[in-house]
């Protein structure tokens, strides 16, 4: 039977990515979005509802009749408080309906002294503000009265990922310039493909669930800082150079700048290994990642130098 599917955050990199997926999925998709002026010629055959994601009635109506939620709405580090109340709204705009929502979680909750790899069991000890904003969101799906499934992801590469932390590792090697990470380099750093991000959320929604579960999942290897932005320059023709940013440079910085603040909130992952182990969910639904850090890096650059183009393209009247 066909599933129908809604998709929140639906133009960010990780919704964009699920909705690529499900175009060729057979199953019936549903958008929502601010403004879905660009996903009409995009996706012909997805069902566009628009709306702010804090109003409840407007979430009521995109909700209404789906079998699963793919909650992919983020805010950025300055509002990031957003995000919980985001969730909120959806818990309450649900009613009577009971969607299984997927929720995209990430390695910032969990528990920074515990070893790796970080399993599913790894316990949830968030250090941090944006960390514990992020963990409360979750405990906030798992508290209603919705079938819930975190799926946690590495930082994901990719078209539409445009993130101040990810995207300089290609652009600045594109320019054959050096990047500056705003902590450690020598520390193993797992990414993965926006598209295999997407799949694996897809890969838990259509499951019944009868209770509230979090997956962690692996990528296809788990390279430095450096020498991921090795294998970018290795893509472009270039040199590949990347430096760290001391973590006490970071925190002094902190001090008067926002984004420093923002990249202090999330030294607890930059400067530990936070590979995961992805065993669980490759037993239970049979994902695994497919796409190699090789051919993610050179899609992206392809992806990169498209829009770079289209950016620099004169217009006309």
């Amino acid at each position: 039977m066909t599933d129908t599917v809604l998709v929140t955050g639906a133009t960010g990199a990780i919704g964009s990515a699920v909705l690529r997926v499900l175009d060729d999925s057979g199953d019936d998709v549903r958008a929502f979005v601010r403004d879905g002026t660009a996903l009409g010629s995009q996706h012909p055959d997805v069902e566009v509802v628009t709306g702010d994601i804090l109003d409840p009635g407007a979430v009521a109506e995109a909700v209404a009749g789906v079998d699963s939620v793919v909650h992919c709405v983020n805010f950025p580090m300055g509002r990031y408080e957003r995000t919980l109340d985001a969730a909120r709204t959806l818990v309450e705009a649900v009613g009577d309906e009971r969607p299984h929502v997927v929720f995209p979680g990430n390695t910032w909750v969990f528990d920074p002294d515990a070893p790796a790899p970080i399993t599913p069991e790894t316990p949830i000890a968030p250090p941090s503000r944006i960390a514990r904003i992020k963990a409360v969101v979750e405990q906030t799906l798992f508290a209603s009265n919705l079938p819930v499934t975190v799926v946690h992801l590495p930082d994901f590469y990719g078209p539409d990922v445009r993130n101040d932390l990810v995207r300089p590792l290609f652009e600045r090697p594109l320019a054959d310039r050096r990047v500056v990470f705003p902590a450690l380099v020598d520390v193993p750093h797992e990414f993965v493909y926006v598209d295999d991000a997407a799949r694996a959320l897809l890969a838990v929604a259509g499951e019944e669930v009868a209770q509230d579960r979090r997956y962690t999942v692996g990528s296809t290897g788990s390279p430095t800082v450096r020498e991921f932005v090795q294998m970018v320059g290795a893509a472009v023709g270039t040199s590949g150079r990347a430096v760290g940013i001391p973590p006490w440079v970071v925190r002094v910085a902190a001090l008067v700048s926002a984004d420093a603040r923002a990249g202090r909130d999330l030294l607890h992952v930059l400067t530990r290994d936070v590979t995961m182990d992805g065993a669980a969910i490759r037993r239970d639904v049979g994902f695994e990642p497919s796409v190699s850090y090789a051919n993610g890096i050179r899609r992206t650059v392809d992806w990169l130098r498209t829009e770079t183009d289209d950016e620099s393209r004169p217009t006309t009247d």
